[in-house]
């Protein structure tokens, strides 16, 4: 298991925008107040990013109908995922975190400052997607060395694979250390599938981004 903490954001304005939810081409037309306060959260939010990835390997052990169970006795169920992750020998499981320092700020916010509480919200659905990003890059780097190549991720919140399905599933993955990793809410994950140059052996990779659940008020 590794634990990853030297990542580095090169977000814009636009980019917290987009992680309110808002296109930043409509909002230049006529919203200077939102491009002014998301340049804001921008300059002054970056500070309270504290950005960690943890990863471990898991050897896949066999694979059965709408099953597959890994090493340790983990399991990942249903018909997206197993028909997605058929043939995988090993899987690569990554938790993402951003900390909890800005969410503290936003719910502290709001009530005095709620458009710049958003902006930072925005700022931090942002930095979540720029970090899953990076963990995938760097994990995929990793695996090309060794003559690996990454299929279509894929995400729980479909009705083969449904959030509360596999988000507990996947986030076992990584217990009890990422039990004490992550302060926020619940990941989500996304597998990507590794297929090796020269052999049959697949590798699956899963990072994760925020979900709104009942372990946390905010979304970050």
């Amino acid at each position: 298991m590794t634990i990853l903490s030297d990542w580095k954001f090169t977000l814009s304005a636009e980019d917290v925008l987009r992680g309110q939810g808002v296109y930043p081409e409509v909002v230049r037309t006529g919203k200077p107040l939102l491009i002014k306060t998301a340049e804001r959260a921008r300059s002054e939010g970056l500070a309270l990013l504290h950005p960690v990835a943890l990863t471990r390997e898991i050897a896949v052990q066999a694979h059965s109908h709408e099953r597959m169970l890994l090493a340790g006795g983990a399991t990942l169920t249903g018909p997206l995922v197993t028909r997605h992750l058929a043939g995988a020998q090993r899987v690569v499981a990554a938790v993402c975190t951003i900390g909890a320092e800005l969410e503290e700020s936003v719910t502290r916010l709001l009530s005095e400052d709620p458009l710049y509480a958003l902006a930072l919200d925005g700022l931090g659905n942002a930095a979540v997607e720029s970090l899953a990003q990076q963990v995938c890059t760097r994990i995929n780097h990793k695996i090309q060395a060794e003559r690996l190549q990454s299929s279509t991720p894929l995400s729980p919140g479909s009705p083969e694979w449904p959030v509360e399905i596999g988000q507990p599933q996947i986030f076992s993955l990584n217990r009890p250390a990422a039990d004490l990793l992550l302060a926020g809410p619940i990941p989500v994950w996304d597998p990507f599938d590794f297929q090796r140059d020269d052999a049959t052996e697949k590798i699956h990779f899963l990072h994760c981004r925020p979900w709104a659940g009942d372990v946390a008020d905010q979304s970050v």
